[in-house]
């Protein structure tokens, strides 16, 4: 909600509820970047990690370049500054983008830490293989955090839907998708890629055998496929999750720009 002064100018202030309005608190628009320790302030969470190639580029389509991305993040994930607190649960990796769910404990550090050295090493040995210079990733990664069961099983079935919205695949073929997580989840396929995965604890309450959850979940994935309209922009928003948790999310969000911007009035000379 905006507010103006009598001249028309736009008026700071703090709503009914205490939570700040103005200008640049409208997170709806998101007119402003904020950093990743700003938006996933809390020790532990489950994010959506999205990142693009390029200009758009189909720059993974290049033979062997999935695997490249895949074992860089590998070495991410075991690296001994990650401290073993970052795990991922979910992945589909397109020609030009890349979907990960991962989840974090003790701080978001390690999360930025595993992705720092993914990209990093990804970067280097994908423009030494493929002889260029300059950007693979078109940004930094878009990591919205996902608040609640259903957002933490929607955004794994959003991702490992990827391949079929495309075009690419059906689902009769999905488990084919070399490169999705699909293929464990709905078939118990343990190879190079899906063995580095941690399968959430709603996927271990499917059933009691790996028979009994990949059947479950073949069956829970056909129904999510049923939805008439899915919007990506949703999966892509600072918070995903129901609108109430979102709503406080955005309100505690504000309020702690807010406190930060007055701070920074106050130490500001005069």
């Amino acid at each position: 909600m905006r507010k103006r002064n009598g001249d028309g100018g736009e008026k700071w202030g703090r709503n009914g509820d205490g939570a700040p309005f103005g200008p640049e608190f409208s997170l709806c628009s998101d007119p402003m970047r904020l950093s990743r320790y700003q938006i996933l302030s809390e020790a532990t969470g489950n994010v959506h990690v999205f990142w693009r190639c390029h200009d758009r580029k189909h720059l993974l389509d290049q033979a062997g370049a999935k695997k490249l991305f895949f074992q860089s993040l590998v070495i991410g994930l075991q690296h001994r500054g990650s401290d073993d607190s970052v795990k991922l649960h979910a992945f589909c990796l397109m020609d030009n983008h890349v979907h990960q769910q991962m989840s974090y404990s003790k701080g978001v550090t390690k999360l930025s830490h595993v992705m720092r050295v993914a990209h990093g090493i990804f970067g280097q040995r994908f423009n030494k293989k493929f002889n260029r210079s300059g950007k693979v990733a078109n940004e930094r990664p878009k990591t919205p955090l996902v608040g609640g069961l259903e957002a933490e099983m929607r955004v794994h079935f959003y991702i490992e839907a990827n391949p079929i919205r495309a075009g690419m695949t059906t689902l009769q073929k999905l488990r084919f998708f070399f490169w999705s997580s699909y293929r464990f989840y709905g078939h118990g396929i343990v190879d190079e890629p899906t063995k580095h995965l941690t399968p959430p604890q709603w996927y271990l309450d499917l059933g009691k055998t790996p028979a009994e959850r990949q059947r479950a979940y073949r069956e829970l994935f056909r129904k999510y496929l049923e939805q008439t309209s899915v919007s990506w922009g949703q999966f892509l928003d600072r918070f995903i999750g129901s609108p109430l948790w979102i709503w406080e999310k955005q309100i505690a969000l504000k309020k702690q720009i807010f406190a930060r911007t007055e701070a920074s009035a106050r130490a500001s000379p005069a």
